[in-house]
């Protein structure tokens, strides 16, 4: 422990001398000085919390919250903005993983509660969020004077955004305790196949909202219809690509770490590279999900070949620097701007959201019959949000350009919450229920 606090004393000290010497390195925020420091920092804060039993992911989101742009200012938005490729890269490798981990005989053997739970959390969740923006919709300035049904349609684009959780958090959480067991299995499944769930669910969500706040535009249809196609394309592409992966761990000599972050950053260049194409010069929009791919493929490894458990090992590997690199640049791109400006409704959404998925998921566990343990805890795996959350407020923004930055601000301070409290809470219940390994 004395070595970590050593190590980040000297990284901070290096820092803080570069900063205020004013070193032209540091003027002209050289990616790699901020990255490698980042990486050095994060790791060091991270140990020393899982030293405290908090996880250690939390600390990399606070280091890099604390030493950007709004607290010590180590580095600038700017040197962040530059080094956003990481994220994609990293959360196409957690992509992979997350297919990696599902097992089909994992899910056979519960898909029962996964469909419970899926359903239970959503229902209630969607629907208790959707009824409490919409009773206090006069106390949000940007819905007041609207009618009814618009803000019906807009508490509904709320209700379908908390849904959403973050299948990356509980995978860097497992990976770090060693996490196996019945209740490991079930946060899993039911987290990455809700990405699926809710990006289908946004999709007829939005339609049916433009009806009302834009009255001139009927209900399309055709958009749901794309975007299933879509998905159905994505799982074509990735079971094609696990199958190329297993030829290399097969046949090729070669590094597989590098090869597959090749692979993921070739996925998302070739899914936003056609995307822009087909728009335009056909004037078509339709986009692949490239996380969808990554997923698929490492489903296709897993479940149809001999080499899943091979895979899954490989990657764990690595695992540790990516993890940290995600985690911390996602603290250092959250805006603490927005987190003042819609800071308590905010904070509404994130109480009424964790009461509702301690209901929902409390009577989807009943329902199920799974066992009292772990549906009086599986709440606590159901709480944190990030990657397909912002994506979704990202489109919400595009289609609403007056209303979308009100709800973008108020649904990402709600986010940075979640994203801080669901790690933890996550980590407290796999030790509650017994089944980490550290």
């Amino acid at each position: 422990m004395l070595n970590k606090i050593i190590s980040l004393f000297l990284a901070l000290a290096t820092m803080f001398f570069i900063v205020h010497a004013g070193l032209k390195l540091n003027q002209k925020n050289c990616p790699v000085l901020v990255l490698g420091f980042i990486l050095i920092a994060a790791y060091c804060i991270g140990q020393l919390l899982e030293k405290i039993g908090l996880p250690g992911i939390v600390g990399y989101i606070l280091t890099g919250l604390f030493m950007g742009p709004y607290f010590l200012k180590f580095y600038t938005s700017s040197a962040i903005n530059e080094l956003s490729f990481i994220n994609n890269l990293a959360l196409a490798f957690i992509a992979f993983c997350a297919g990696g981990e599902l097992r089909l005989s994992n899910i056979r053997r519960i898909l029962k509660p996964i469909i419970y739970y899926i359903s239970g959390i959503t229902l209630v969740v969607f629907t208790g969020v959707t009824l409490l923006i919409f009773s206090i919709s006069n106390l949000i300035p940007f819905l007041r004077g609207l009618s009814p049904e618009v803000k019906l349609a807009v508490s509904a684009i709320f209700g379908v955004i908390t849904v959403a959780r973050s299948p990356s958090s509980a995978i860097a959480i497992i990976s770090e305790t060693k996490a196996k067991g019945p209740y490991t299995d079930l946060v899993l499944s039911v987290s990455v196949a809700m990405d699926v769930i809710i990006i289908m669910l946004f999709a007829v969500i939005i339609s049916v909202c433009q009806i009302f706040i834009h009255t001139k535009d009927g209900m399309d249809l055709s958009f749901i219809a794309v975007l299933i196609f879509e998905i159905a394309i994505a799982f074509l592409l990735g079971y094609l690509l696990g199958k190329f992966i297993v030829f290399l761990i097969e046949k090729a000599k070669v590094e597989f770490a590098f090869v597959i972050i090749a692979m993921g950053f070739f996925v998302i260049e070739f899914s936003r590279l056609l995307g822009k194409y087909l728009h335009e010069v056909h004037n078509i929009g339709f986009e692949i999900e490239p996380l969808l791919i990554c997923m698929a493929a490492g489903f296709t490894v897993q479940n149809f070949s001999d080499y899943g458990k091979n895979f899954l090992e490989r990657m764990d590997r690595v695992s540790l620097p990516i993890y940290i690199a995600f985690f911390a640049m996602t603290g250092a791109a959250m805006n603490i701007d927005i987190l003042r400006t819609g800071w308590l409704f905010g904070l509404i959404i994130v109480a009424a959201r964790l009461i509702l998925i301690n209901i929902g998921s409390y009577f989807s566990g009943k329902l199920s019959k799974t066992s009292p343990k772990i549906y009086k805890n599986a709440w606590l795996g159901f709480i944190t949000q990030a990657g397909v959350s912002l994506g979704l407020l990202t489109e919400v923004v595009r289609r609403f350009p007056d209303i979308g930055p009100s709800i973008q601000t108020i649904l990402i301070a709600a986010i940075i919450m979640n994203q801080i409290i669901g790690p933890i809470a996550f980590k407290y219940g796999l030790k509650k229920v017994g089944e980490t390994n550290v």
